[in-house]
Formats: structure tokens, C-alpha cells, sequence
């Protein structure tokens, strides 16, 4: 019998996303769970998303290349950065038509292929989820700490997921594409879509607690995850084989 709080057969509420979004990788809500803010594989661009009328709005450009994810902190957002140098821009006053960025490179390989973010409030740092492995044919990935006071990477991760600790099959590979910490159990919640498209929780200590897989035919290529401030869980997919990109929002259908 499963724990896990969200029923994600049935979404409680369901968007489709223009195709000029199709490649929508990770989203961060903003005060008020009335907005989301997004970015998408083309640019390292924000988009904000109001969940009321389902209309979207652009902000400024900073630069070409693969957006990942991002976390928003108050008015500053953290945009994660794929490619050659993964890297984070830390963009203050994000929403204003000036918004002037500090990229910040990180001492991740190419092939660890750095796409889940979140902010981890309690420990003033950002939890960056690698959907590569750190050496050739590792079953493990690895979640590494960014300081918000030291604007530094740990060169040591900060959790180790082990795919033995919940697919039998060696052959089987899951590879987080969006990482989430639960406001309210805390607990850390990693997304795949490469591989086995599934969802994989842990507390806070590092150990794991469950693994849930996603249905292929409604979550065609999850790449984002959060929660809402009230508990409810975000996902976004993108769009392919000419199905629009989604965001799905599920609430609480049981004691967490």
C-alpha cells in the first residue's frame, strides 16, 4: 500500500501550454500560488504563468542555452543552466524590464548533466539534482548543495539516490529531471523522465522512503516538479509526438 499523498491518475487541475512553451523544463511558484514562473530549454529566459486565466508573460531575455529549472526567492529568481559550463544565474528584481543577471559557473562535468532545483529554505541553500552520473555506467546520482552566502557549490554531494534502493532490474536507470522539497513533511521529492519515468522520495536525512512510476501516456516527458506553498504538487511535462506541453496540479488525497 502505497503512502504517497497525491493521487496522479486524477489532476485536480490540468493546462495545456502554446506550442511556443513545448519545451517547458522547470517551473517555481511565486507568493500567493496564484503564478508560477517557468523557463524552457531555448533560452535562459522566465516566463510567468497565471494559474486564474492561464495566460503567460515573457520577461527580459539574459542568453541563449538550456534553462533547466529554476527556484524564486522573493524577487530574485535562480535559473540552473545546462551544457559545456552548467552554471546558475542569479537574476535580481526578475520581473522588472532591467533585470540584470550574475552567472555563477559550477564544478559539475558536462555528462552529470545538472536539470532539477529547489531551494532549500531551512539550510539558506539551493539543491541542484544531476540526471548523469558522476563516472561511467553508476547507477547513482547525485543532489549537491549550492551556499546562498557563499554563492559556492559543494564539491561533495549532499544526497546520493540509488536506483538499487528501488529498481530491480540493473539494466534500469532513473535520472532526476526536477527536484522538490515538500512545504509541509519536508521531504525531498526527485522527478525522472529519462529512464524510468517515476517519482522518488527521501527525507531530509538522505534516506529513502518510496518511489512512485508515472504513467507513460499521461506524463510523456516530466521534466518539472514543486508544491505550493498549501501542499498542492506541481508537475510539468513536455509536449511531443504532437502533444501539447502541460502543467498538472494535484492536491492532497490522503495524510502525508
Amino acid at each position: 500500500m502505497t503512502s504517497f499523498p497525491y493521487d496522479l491518475n486524477h489532476p485536480d487541475k490540468s493546462y495545456s501550454l502554446p506550442d511556443p512553451y513545448k519545451e517547458i523544463s522547470g517551473l517555481s511558484p511565486l507568493e500567493g500560488n496564484n503564478c508560477l514562473a517557468f523557463v524552457q530549454d531555448e533560452a535562459v529566459q522566465i516566463h510567468l504563468f497565471d494559474l486564474a486565466s492561464g495566460t503567460i508573460t515573457e520577461l527580459a531575455k539574459h542568453g541563449d542555452g538550456d534553462s533547466e529549472d529554476l527556484a524564486v526567492i522573493g524577487t530574485t529568481a535562480y535559473l540552473l543552466k545546462s551544457g559545456k559550463q552548467p552554471a546558475i544565474y542569479q537574476v535580481c528584481d526578475f520581473q522588472s524590464d532591467h533585470a540584470l543577471f550574475e552567472q555563477h559557473d559550477l564544478a559539475l562535468d558536462k555528462n552529470q548533466d545538472p536539470e532539477g532545483l529547489c531551494h532549500d529554505a531551512s539550510r539558506n541553500r539551493l539543491l541542484i539534482a544531476c540526471k548523469g552520473p558522476s563516472t561511467k555506467n553508476d547507477r547513482t546520482r547525485g543532489i549537491y548543495a549550492f551556499d546562498l552566502q557563499t554563492m559556492e557549490m559543494d564539491s561533495a554531494p549532499a544526497y546520493i539516490i540509488d536506483s538499487r534502493d528501488f529498481l530491480d532490474d540493473p539494466e534500469e536507470t532513473f535520472n532526476p529531471s526536477g527536484i522538490a522539497i515538500h512545504p509541509r513533511s519536508n521531504d525531498l521529492y526527485v522527478i525522472g523522465s529519462k529512464g524510468e519515468k517515476m517519482i522518488v522520495c527521501y527525507g531530509m536525512d538522505g534516506c529513502f522512503k518510496e518511489a512512485l512510476s508515472l504513467d507513460k501516456d499521461q506524463f510523456m516527458q516530466p521534466e518539472g516538479i514543486t508544491f505550493l506553498s498549501s501542499g498542492e504538487l506541481v508537475i510539468s511535462s513536455e509536449g511531443k509526438k504532437g502533444k501539447k506541453a502541460e502543467i498538472l496540479i494535484f492536491t492532497v488525497s490522503q495524510q502525508s
